[in-house]
């Protein structure tokens, strides 16, 4: 199967898709962050680092502070235990 496009159907590529694990909004489903490489979190909005994962937990590159718990593909508050993303695979 041969597939031909022209150049206007060339788009360039987004850092959201080049990633292969986002973490998107529990209560609207929308991408908030995404993995670029390792265990850094890339936000979705500014495309900005934003947190890193240690252990199953997410912390904030700015402060350092604990920002939700991993348990099983869900992250859940770290001060309130309420669910605030899911992971998706791109």
């Amino acid at each position: 199967m041969t597939i031909h496009m022209d150049e206007s159907a060339i788009a360039t590529e987004s850092p959201v898709i080049a990633a292969q694990l986002c973490l998107c909004r529990f209560d609207d489903g929308e991408v908030f962050a995404y993995v670029e490489r390792g265990t850094e979190y890339i936000r979705a909005s500014d495309h900005e680092l934003w947190a890193t994962a240690r252990e199953d937990t997410l912390v904030s590159v700015r402060s350092g502070a604990p920002l939700a718990v991993k348990r099983g593909k869900v992250w859940f508050s770290a001060d309130a235990d309420e669910p605030l993303y899911y992971e998706r695979a791109i």
